[in-house]
């Protein structure tokens, strides 16, 4: 089997391959590239389009000619780069069938999951899916482009988290559900609803 290449997103960012550690991958906005192509991984991205996202106020020839540096810089750094990356002159792509696993795409995994399940099934994958929200997507990236992704995933995990509350109170699983709860206040200290359920869960 070809060693897999990990990617963590969410959270502090950390790459490695087979468990070794890859360092070259290390500015902002290098991982910032790596997490575009994750997240728009079901399709072929336009270069120019890409260009004019990342440096909006540059010229034409000047953002293409960053992207194409950065892109050089990424496939530098990445193992085998053409198992990894798609790239022709109009178009760059994260290869859909290449050997990865990424925090991100498991947690999203694991939400899509829960979302239709029973209560058994939907607490494994919540739990699943609470273990691999590490942390905000990429929080040294500053990029206008990566800020609605960022709210939408938060906001998905606080509700997963939400659910999850409400399904251990139901089977008296107490102590579970207090812990969640705290985990929802540690993410946003002014939600309101989860001071009130934790206040119940204690009485």
């Amino acid at each position: 089997m070809e060693p897999a290449l990990n990617i963590r997103l969410l959270g502090d960012f950390r790459l490695d391959h087979d468990g070794i550690p890859i360092t070259g991958i290390s500015t902002p906005r290098l991982q910032s590239l790596l997490a575009y192509l994750l997240l728009h991984r079901d399709a072929p991205q336009s270069r120019a389009h890409r260009a004019y996202v990342f440096w909006p106020d540059s010229t034409d020839a000047q953002a293409r000619s960053n992207l194409r540096t950065l892109l050089h810089r990424l496939r530098r750094a990445l193992p085998g780069d053409a198992t990894f990356l798609v790239v022709d002159a109009q178009t760059v792509q994260w290869h859909p069938d290449a050997p990865t696993t990424v925090d991100l795409i498991a947690f999203e995994e694991a939400l899509a999951q829960a979302e239709d399940a029973d209560d058994a099934i939907a607490r494994q994958a919540l739990e699943q899916a609470a273990s691999f929200y590490g942390g905000d997507l990429l929080p040294s990236c500053y990029d206008d482009w990566i800020l609605p992704h960022r709210e939408r995933l938060r906001q998905a995990h606080l509700r997963a988290l939400e659910r999850l509350v409400q399904i251990l109170e139901d089977r008296r699983d107490y102590d579970a559900a207090i812990g969640h709860a705290r985990a929802i206040l540690r993410l946003d200290p002014l939600h309101e609803a989860a001071t009130r359920r934790l206040m119940h869960l204690h009485a």
